[in-house]
């Protein structure tokens, strides 16, 4: 009875291994490779863009600005919310709203997410969105 319960609390542990909790917080070390070479952040939440950020195209300036929310929440800076709706993204990433929507619901929109307040990045979706704007897809 004791190798039974052990066998499946094993097999649990390795099911674990492919599932993802939307609430569990996102690599911080993931986040900052992500964005160190874009912006830094104030701690009330103000980003400034490096010469970087300039340089790459404006749908991943989108992804960027998104994950800049994400660093902010992880910071725990009260004022800030994750979900971002289109305008709030052109505005905040200096884009236009086209290239926003162009990016979130159109090239990216399987690694973003669509909630009622607006767009998240799922931090399951992180690695890949590190990935992309690396090798300039």
């Amino acid at each position: 009875m004791e190798i039974s319960r052990k066998m499946s609390e094993h097999k649990q542990d390795e099911l674990d291994e492919i599932f993802v909790d939307k609430n569990e917080p996102a690599d911080k070390r993931l986040v900052v490779e992500i964005l160190k070479p874009y912006v830094t952040i104030d701690l009330i939440g103000n980003i400034s863009f490096s010469e970087n950020f300039e340089k790459i195209n404006n749908q991943h300036k989108a992804l960027i600005y998104l994950i800049s929310k994400k660093a902010m929440i992880l910071k725990g800076i009260k004022s800030i919310t994750e979900p971002s709706k289109i305008p709030e993204v052109s505005k905040g990433a200096f884009i236009s709203k086209s290239d926003v929507k162009n990016a979130l619901c159109t090239n990216y929109k399987k690694l973003v997410l669509k909630e009622k307040e607006g767009y998240v990045i799922p931090n399951h979706n992180l690695k890949k969105i590190k990935n992309l704007i690396e090798n300039g897809n």
